[in-house]
């Protein structure tokens, strides 16, 4: 199988999983308080498993993210502006339709309980102008602490379309960073370092992430150079698994931004080398393309699901008695999330495709 071609069966493989860890990541119970943040074993585990693991799908977004949107290898201010127009599409008017479908669905629900959920609002003070903060960032409506869009999960969008408009900076310095380390792998991975630790010092602002940046310049470096990245990962499977090991030992001691940014990193090469193996040896099949296919539709639909079975364990109607009781809540809400998701899919797909085409940005 030609590199280019397992590439692209890694790629998509790996969606689907990805966006069930990015569920996996919004359903931490121990966030809950109550028992469900007291249970010995079952409380450690989700909380790891959550803040840890789960969100080790972010970076390999951003990363797939960067690469497809340099792989040709070419840039000039026509090809931006017709990257932009595309991206138009696929990510800005889905963007825009789904935060309008959950502001007019937070709002009908406030109209009942004079509360507007997830925004935080109570119903008689919201405006106008709340309604379009909850576009960008909810927490500037003053009823949230979260800096994201009122589907929360498309903060990842925001900020992911910031540094597309932005990516003629992406493009200019991964040129410099590659004209300046040159054929020299310790001054490449050198100065990779040092870009890790200065982001550390970077102010966080709403839309600007600096792991988006990190990331996505990382997974632009592939394309512009027009390098298959599984054929640069590939060799460093046990190396990296190993290192990994070792970076989360040493944080557990050491705790910091660039030890788990290194993480990330680290983790990120072993999960597409991993990968790699498993896909190109026949044991990951990459056959039926429907989940696949379905990944956007269910990162899309499925926090009004997951944020209702969250509010409803944290309601006190259902509380664990048992650790393994509360692992199997875990367990269940995301399980029952993925299957409500892909079954609104199957039923939108089926009965309103142009819709389901529209509000997937084109995906088919």
């Amino acid at each position: 199988m030609r590199p280019t071609d397992l590439q692209s069966k890694v790629i998509a493989f790996l969606r689907f999983p990805l966006i069930v860890l990015v569920m996996f990541a919004s359903c931490n119970l121990t966030t809950l308080g109550g028992e469900w943040g007291t249970l010995p074993f079952a409380g450690r585990f989700i909380d790891v498993f959550s803040r840890r693991v789960a969100t080790f799908a972010i970076p390999f977004f951003f990363f797939i993210s960067g690469y497809l949107f340099f792989k040709t290898g070419k840039f000039s201010l026509d090809i931006y502006l017709g990257k932009l127009g595309r991206r138009l599409q696929s990510l800005f008017v889905p963007y825009v339709l789904w935060n309008l479908l959950y502001l007019l669905a937070a709002i009908i629900v406030g109209l009942f309980t004079n509360r507007v959920p997830i925004m935080g609002v109570a119903m008689e003070k919201m405006t106008f102008l709340d309604g379009l903060k909850a576009f960008w960032d909810i927490s500037l409506a003053g009823g949230s602490t979260m800096a994201a869009p009122i589907n929360v999960p498309f903060w990842f969008m925001r900020d992911l379309m910031v540094v597309m408009v932005c990516s003629p900076v992406i493009f200019f310095a991964v040129k410099w960073f590659v004209l300046l380390s040159g054929k020299r792998p310790i001054v490449r991975y050198a100065l990779f370092m040092l870009a890790i630790f200065g982001m550390g010092y970077l102010p966080e602002v709403t839309g600007f992430n600096i792991d988006c940046w990190l990331f996505f310049a990382f997974g632009a470096y592939y394309g512009i150079r027009k390098k298959e990245f599984i054929v640069a990962m590939l060799p460093y499977a046990l190396p990296t698994f190993i290192l990994l090991l070792a970076l989360i030992g040493i944080e557990q001691w050491l705790p910091g931004v660039f030890l788990y940014r290194l993480e990330h990193v680290v983790g990120l090469v072993f999960g597409m080398s991993f990968t790699t193996i498993m896909v190109r040896s026949g044991t990951w099949y990459v056959q039926d393309m429907a989940l696949s296919n379905a990944s956007f539709f269910v990162y899309a639909f499925h926090y009004c699901v997951l944020g209702g079975i969250v509010a409803l364990l944290g309601s006190g109607l259902i509380a664990p008695y048992a650790w393994w009781l509360e692992l199997i809540f875990y367990l269940l809400a995301v399980a029952l999330t993925v299957g409500v998701s892909l079954l609104f899919y199957w039923l939108m797909r089926t009965k309103l495709p142009f819709t389901t085409y529209i509000l997937m940005g084109g995906r088919r």
